[in-house]
Order: structure tokens, then C-alpha cells, then sequence
């Protein structure tokens, strides 16, 4: 019975571990951008970014112009929108 348990418990731990996210990732917000609008209130700016991540595109909101406040996914004809960023489509780097 102890053997039993034992597997389960290894078994258990093999899977979450096999479970846990990667390394995080850093990107530059200029480099997976591909389209931006200010959305002009009376009191208060927003930029709409459309940006690229792993060849999907997503609109994140952002208020000011600094502060992330939304993200999702982009959709064109009622389909996620697949986008792609070629090296040479980046800024260089400084």
C-alpha cells in the first residue's frame, strides 16, 4: 500500500512539474508593435496599441501613454488575426 501511494505522489509531482510555466520573456513594446491610435477624450488620452506575440495579434489599451490597463486578442472576419513581424520590420536596436 505504501509502494501505492508512493507512485501516486511521484507520479503527482512528475506531472505538475512537467506543468509549470517557462522563463518569462521580456519584449520591447517597439518592437512587437504594428499599428497605434490616441483615442482623444476631454480629459484623458488612451493609445491603442495592435501588437504581435508568437504570430497572433492583440490590442492592449493603454491609459496615458504609459500605463497598460487591457489586453485581447485581435480578430479579423470573426478568426484570431495572425500577424508576423519580419527582423528587418524592427527598429534597430542602440
Amino acid at each position: 500500500m505504501k509502494q501505492l501511494i508512493l507512485g501516486v505522489l511521484i507520479t503527482l509531482a512528475v506531472s505538475v512539474a512537467n506543468a509549470l510555466p517557462g522563463e518569462a520573456r521580456s519584449l520591447s513594446l517597439e518592437e512587437i508593435t504594428l499599428e497605434q491610435i490616441n483615442l482623444q477624450g476631454q480629459v484623458q488620452t488612451w493609445r491603442l496599441h495592435k501588437i504581435c506575440i508568437d504570430e497572433q495579434a492583440y490590442l492592449m489599451l493603454s491609459k496615458g501613454l504609459t500605463e497598460p490597463i487591457s489586453i485581447s486578442a485581435s480578430f479579423k472576419d470573426g478568426k484570431p488575426e495572425p500577424c508576423h513581424i519580419e527582423p528587418s520590420d524592427r527598429p534597430a536596436s542602440k
